[in-house]
Order: structure tokens, then C-alpha cells, then sequence
């Protein structure tokens, strides 16, 4: 098994994103690779930039060093989501962040995941008709809509935060693991080199 590709701060993809004036956080940013691969995309290196590109809607190109990043998020992303145990974690602010801000980049996360998938899967894909398909679609919608009172941070409110998240990382190995090419369920000694 390879390590693990080291992978930017989330601090660091965002100080990336301001200084290109893009409008898009770090949380979506890795919501949208994590959907492109979720959805069963492989993309080279030039093709996933021109595709974060577009999804930044930005004019300018990206510059080497965010190229570099998000090619590393895109290589962790692909090993985690395929890794035997659960270890995938959505880029997503930690507890010193306030709950008002982690919800808002759970649900960035979650936009951007929606959009990438829903880039990659055709409208006609046969798996898209799947009941349980559509209902992990369908929650991953609904958080992207959470909202709440935040004046004041109860024990619930962090638990309720917590089993989103955990839902949203269980879900996401599941679209995964249903849209993924077959030939990467194959076991390890089976895969051609």
C-alpha cells in the first residue's frame, strides 16, 4: 500500500483561493473532487484543473503551487475513498472553529460534492435509479440547507453536527463504492500493473 499523499492545510488551500480572489472555499474545493471521484471520474492532472477552473468560474488560471495542491487533495481523495478501511474525511474546519462555521463549510462541502457529482454521472446512468442512490443524494441536498440558531452552542447541537459529519463520510465511500469503474474492486494482487 502507497502512504497516504501529503495534502494541504485546509487553511492553506483557502489562503490559496483568496490570494487568486476565488470565491469558492477549501471545503467545496475538495466537496467537488471528492464528487468527480465519488461519481467514478479519473481525471489526469490537466483535466481536473480546467475542471476546477470552470467550477471556480474564475479568469485567470490557477498558479503552480494551488496545481500542486489540488492534484495532492485529488490523489489523497482517490486513496482514502478506495482505502480497504474508512478513513476518508471531508477538508472541513476542526473543533477550534465555531459550530456556525464548521455547519457553513459542511455545507459548502456538500454543494461542491453535489456539483462535481452531478458533472461527472449522466442524467441516463442506469445506477442513478438505484433507491439508495438517490436517497444518500437526497440527505447530501438536505444538508447542504442546514441551518440553526448558533447564539448559543449546546452538547446537542455538536452531536447532531458530529453524525453529519460522519454521515457525509459514510456516504460518500458508499457513492463511491456503487459508481466506482469495476476494475478497481478487484483485489490488490488481481489489478494489472
Amino acid at each position: 500500500m502507497h502512504p497516504v499523499a501529503t495534502v494541504p492545510s485546509l487553511q492553506s488551500l483557502q489562503h490559496m483561493l483568496q490570494d487568486l480572489q476565488l470565491v469558492v472555499t477549501a471545503s467545496e474545493m475538495h466537496g467537488f473532487i471528492s464528487g468527480l471521484l465519488a461519481a467514478g471520474v479519473r481525471l489526469n492532472k490537466q483535466q481536473l484543473i480546467k475542471l476546477l477552473e470552470a467550477h471556480t468560474e474564475t479568469d485567470q488560471a490557477f498558479d503552480d503551487a494551488l496545481i500542486a495542491s489540488v492534484w495532492q487533495i485529488q490523489l489523497a481523495t482517490l486513496e482514502a475513498l478506495g482505502a480497504s478501511e474508512i478513513i476518508f474525511t471531508p477538508l472541513l474546519p476542526n473543533d477550534d472553529y465555531t459550530l456556525e462555521e464548521r455547519v457553513i463549510a459542511l455545507a459548502d462541502w456538500c454543494q461542491g460534492l453535489l456539483a462535481g457529482f452531478g458533472l461527472a454521472v449522466r442524467g441516463d446512468d442506469a445506477r442513478l435509479q438505484k433507491g439508495d442512490i438517490q436517497e444518500t443524494l437526497q440527505d447530501i441536498v438536505n444538508i447542504v440547507h442546514v441551518g440553526g440558531d448558533f447564539e448559543t452552542e449546546t452538547e446537542e447541537d455538536e452531536k447532531a453536527y458530529m453524525e453529519l459529519h460522519e454521515f457525509v463520510r459514510f456516504a460518500v465511500v458508499h457513492l463511491f463504492e456503487e459508481m466506482s469503474p469495476p476494475e478497481e474492486h478487484r483485489p490488490q494482487h488481481e489489478q494489472l500493473h
